[in-house]
C-alpha cells in the first residue's frame, strides 16, 4: 500500500510539472522582408500623414498621472491630431513626447477657453488627467477615466481647469 501511495505522488508530481512547465518554442526562419518577394501583390503605400488638428501650451503646478505615465509639474505642449480618423493626443515635456489614445470624444456644450482637466481625488491616484477641452474644435476628448472609477472618487473628487494657450 505505501509503495503504491509514493508512485501515484510521483506520478501526480510528474504530470503537474509537465502541465506547468512553460514550452520552448525557436523561431524556424528569418523574417527579413528582403528575403520573401511578393509576387502579384499591391505595392505598400506609407500612411496617411497625421493631420494636427490643435496645438498649445500649459503649465501642470503638481504630478499628476494619465495613462500610468507621471508627468512632474512643469511646462508642456499638447498637439492633437488625426490619424485614420482617430484622435491621438501628444503631450511632450522636456524633449519627451507621451503619445495618448483618445477613449472618447464628445462635441460638448462647455464653454471657455481650452484647458486640460485635471482630477483631484481622494486616494493614491491624487490628480489624474481626465480629458482635455479644445475649443477651436468644439470638443472633449477623453484620455483617462480611472480617476474617478473608485466610489470616493466619484463622491469627492473635484475637476480643475489647466488653462491652454
Amino acid at each position: 500500500m505505501k509503495i503504491s501511495m509514493t508512485k501515484s505522488a510521483w506520478l501526480f508530481a510528474g504530470l503537474a510539472l509537465a502541465c506547468f512547465w512553460p514550452a520552448t518554442a525557436r523561431a524556424q526562419a528569418e523574417t527579413t522582408p528582403d528575403t520573401y518577394k511578393e509576387h502579384n501583390a499591391v505595392p505598400h503605400t506609407s500612411a496617411a500623414p497625421a493631420k494636427v488638428d490643435f496645438q498649445g501650451k500649459f503649465s501642470l503646478p503638481f504630478e499628476v498621472r494619465c495613462h500610468g505615465h507621471k508627468m512632474p509639474p512643469g511646462q508642456y505642449t499638447l498637439t492633437v491630431k488625426t490619424v485614420n480618423d482617430a484622435k491621438m493626443a501628444t503631450i511632450e515635456h522636456d524633449g519627451k513626447e507621451t503619445v495618448l489614445q483618445v477613449s472618447r470624444v464628445s462635441q460638448s456644450s462647455d464653454s471657455g477657453k481650452s484647458a486640460v482637466m485635471v482630477r483631484h481625488g481622494p486616494g493614491p491616484r491624487a490628480h489624474t488627467v481626465e480629458s482635455v477641452w479644445v475649443e477651436p474644435l468644439n470638443m472633449m476628448m477623453y484620455l483617462d477615466e480611472s480617476g474617478h472609477t473608485g466610489f470616493m472618487d466619484r463622491m469627492f473628487a473635484s475637476l480643475k481647469r489647466v488653462p491652454i494657450s
